[in-house]
């Protein structure tokens, strides 16, 4: 049992930072998650990409070190807390990137791809930010306001529409003195405008 474990701290304390990575990302992106395996094969190529980044790191900073000044002595936790901050970073760096769809505008401008970072959804209102938006629910009713917070999927979560109106039954825009937004069911929603 004690040689299982030996064999075993190590292979973990090596996976661990491909792990960080894939755990920040899916944390702050709004993506949707896949499957276990997918992120464990995630996880792992992000275990080999942080553990070259660390031994193309080593070297510069041994020349640095023989050369201009020294910071200290390379040991194997100086060499973990390296792999943890590129972990961390590269996790942050990849959840903006998608965030903000860095990297598939590139695609999309190369001609690679035609698709974002985000689905549909999140990209319709990301993409009118600030807009004000018409809710028809269900019943028929219509409400008019800005999304604060709006689902990150198409059929489940919430919108909070602040600054709301309610359309009345001769179509004009009646105010509603007193509240400041309502949260409305997505499973409410049957139709989204989004205006000018």
């Amino acid at each position: 049992m004690e040689d299982l474990a030996t064999k075993i701290i190590p292979l973990v304390q090596t996976l661990i930072p491909g792990f960080l990575t894939t755990m920040i990302f899916y944390w702050l992106a709004d993506v949707k998650k896949p499957g276990q395996f997918e992120r464990t094969v995630q996880a792992l190529i992000s275990t080999g990409l942080i553990t070259m980044l660390v031994s193309g790191i080593k070297p510069v900073l041994f020349y640095i070190g023989e050369h201009h000044f020294q910071l200290g002595q390379w040991t194997v936790q100086v060499e973990g807390l390296w792999g943890i901050g590129l972990a961390t970073s590269l996790g942050l760096l990849l959840a903006f990137a998608s965030n903000h769809d860095y990297l598939y505008r590139f695609g999309r401008w190369l001609t690679l791809t035609s698709r974002s970072s985000y689905p549909e959804w999140i990209y319709a209102f990301r993409k009118r930010e600030g807009k004000s938006v018409v809710l028809t629910l269900l019943d028929g009713r219509r409400l008019f306001g800005y999304p604060a917070v709006w689902p990150t999927e198409p059929k489940d979560g919430h919108f909070l529409i602040t600054q709301p109106s309610w359309m009345n039954e001769k179509n004009e825009w009646v105010d509603t003195p007193g509240i400041e937004s309502y949260l409305i069911a997505n499973s409410d929603v049957y139709l989204v405008e989004f205006l000018e």
